[in-house]
């Protein structure tokens, strides 16, 4: 499904129905992407004025950056519904012997680290755009700063979200060492 091509009622309505998907996940990708759409909205509003004629450079920097980053936030969006089809499928196996609850255990490790990879991927960009915003204050339009600042804010709540997205697998896998890397990663990338 391509959750970023539907209108923004449709996006709710599904959001809000008893489906897993799309979820969180997908949310906190939509949020960023709204973020870096903030970004662009006061750099648009910067560039080509004189007031700001000595960051142009930077601004054009950011446009480029913004752009990519928003692009693979949209992109996410699916990826992330993807990649949780395994752990649908997991859902979906047998479990009444023991050997069926072996099997299922063991695709459930695989499922649930699988499904840590695009919220990572989620916080890292998001994490990008912050440093976008900031290397901004001060450089871009001053009426629109308040747009930074909420363009954080969304930024932050997608780092947010998609942690919480790997903290539920986290519970579920076993390998202490894959858990701490995880935890050491947002750990370093929340210092904002």
């Amino acid at each position: 499904m391509n959750y970023c091509e539907l209108k923004i009622g449709e996006f709710l309505e599904k959001l809000s129905s008893a489906d897993s998907m799309p979820g969180g996940g997908v949310a906190s990708s939509l949020v960023a992407a709204n973020g870096m759409s903030l970004v662009l909205m006061v750099c648009n509003l910067s560039l080509g004025k004189e007031k700001y004629k000595e960051h142009e450079e930077l601004i054009k920097k950011s446009i480029i950056e913004a752009i990519e980053l928003k692009k693979k936030f949209l992109s996410l969006m699916d990826k992330d519904a993807e990649v949780f089809k395994t752990m649908e499928a997991v859902f979906a196996m047998p479990n009444g012997s023991e050997e069926e609850k072996a099997t299922r255990k063991i695709k459930m490790q695989e499922a649930c680290k699988k499904c840590c990879v695009v919220p990572k991927e989620i916080i890292e960009s998001a994490r990008k755009g912050i440093d976008i915003i900031d290397s901004l204050y001060g450089k871009s339009n001053k009426s629109a700063e308040s747009d930074l600042v909420v363009g954080k804010k969304l930024l932050k709540a997608a780092i947010e979200g998609a942690w919480e997205n790997i903290a539920i697998n986290l519970k579920y896998i076993d390998c202490e060492s894959f858990k701490e890397e995880y935890r050491g990663f947002y750990d370093n990338i929340v210092n904002f």
